[in-house]
């Protein structure tokens, strides 16, 4: 569903506002918010930013966005924590990494870990310590899904060539794909893709007969050892 402009642009408001309470702290006062899973994902600790604001190539998918939504439903929590993350991620990285580390460090069952239900990899330097992490915590099962395209095959390509000896085995990236955008996937990496009930672009509905299809529900997934957290192309129906 259609996302209309002005909603869009109160979401843009919203968010500029809330920016300015957390741009008045010290990074020391900011508690990042790691969510431990809802019904949709399950029990899966996970980390988000704030949408559109760190998402690279959403000029077309933005105006569908669902976080977008949620943020709008639930700004006392949601919102909240998409930009009190992405404040603390802007002014100190590596106290935001950290966070996570000692989270999972802390974690004694449920090792998984999603990145960004909300937001998208903001720079080259986040990535390198996003496998940093996965490496440090190889009894984790990560995934993301990303449309920061350049800033992956730039790491994969500055190591070797070969995304399975540049990534770590434990971190599954996605490469979310949104009709009529183009993928550059020179290293071959999965896709998440939608069907949408128009039809598509990209595709025809041939292609989506031979991807794994989304069950709704991350624990489905993570049961079975198929799908988006062990690195199997996948597409969901439009919603």
């Amino acid at each position: 569903m259609k996302i209309k402009f002005e909603t869009l642009k109160k979401f843009l408001d919203l968010a500029k506002e809330a920016k300015r309470k957390y741009r008045a702290m010290r990074p020391d006062q900011i508690r990042l918010t790691i969510s431990s899973g809802n019904a949709k994902i399950g029990k899966v600790l996970n980390v988000s930013l704030l949408p559109v604001h760190t998402c690279g190539h959403c000029k077309e998918c933005k105006q569908y966005c669902y976080d977008v939504r949620d943020c709008l439903r639930f700004p006392g929590n949601v919102l909240d924590a998409r930009v009190k993350n992405t404040v603390l991620m802007e002014r100190d990285i590596n106290r935001y990494f950290d966070q996570i580390d000692d989270k999972m460090s802390r974690r004694r069952k449920n090792k998984y870990f999603r990145w960004h239900v909300g937001g998208d990899i903001p720079s080259a330097l986040y990535f390198d310590l996003m496998i940093k992490t996965a490496k440090k915590h190889p009894d984790f099962i990560m995934w993301t899904y990303t449309k920061e395209y350049d800033t992956v095959n730039e790491f994969v390509r500055k190591h070797g060539g070969n995304r399975f000896k540049a990534i770590p085995s434990n971190l599954a990236i996605m490469f979310s794909e949104w009709d009529g955008v183009k993928i550059d996937n020179p290293y071959d990496f999965p896709v998440f893709s939608t069907r949408l009930t128009g039809g598509n672009k990209n595709h025809s509905d041939d292609y989506f007969e031979g991807l794994h299809k989304c069950p709704g529900a991350c624990k489905i997934c993570l049961e079975s050892g198929h799908g988006c957290p062990f690195g199997e192309s996948t597409y969901n129906d439009e919603h």
